[in-house]
């Protein structure tokens, strides 16, 4: 069992509701200056991740809930394509 270090680091709410990152967890998650984060709301909790976080989050829930994310893209697209062909059916009647 991998075993996860927490890092806790206190940080004041500025102007604006600005915060400022402690440089020792920027460092420890490879985060840059400009780069864009997602912050949610959790539960009460505030999450704050990079893109790569996010879609890695995304896809374990995925996963969780699938299996695998094989066939994802195939079945969107012909989820869509099926929304299209009914718009296409309707606009015609009308």
């Amino acid at each position: 069992m991998v075993e996860r270090q927490i890092m806790t680091e206190t940080v004041v709410l500025g102007e604006s509701g600005r915060i400022v990152l402690p440089a020792a967890i920027r460092k420890e998650l490879g985060l840059k200056t400009g780069d864009r984060l997602t912050v949610t709301n959790d539960g009460g909790v505030i999450r704050i991740l990079s893109r790569k976080m996010a879609l890695e989050s995304i896809q374990a829930d995925i996963i969780k809930h699938r299996g695998s994310l094989n066939g994802l893209l195939d079945e969107f697209l012909a989820e869509r394509r099926q929304e299209a062909a009914r718009e296409f059916e309707e606009s015609v009647r009308e």
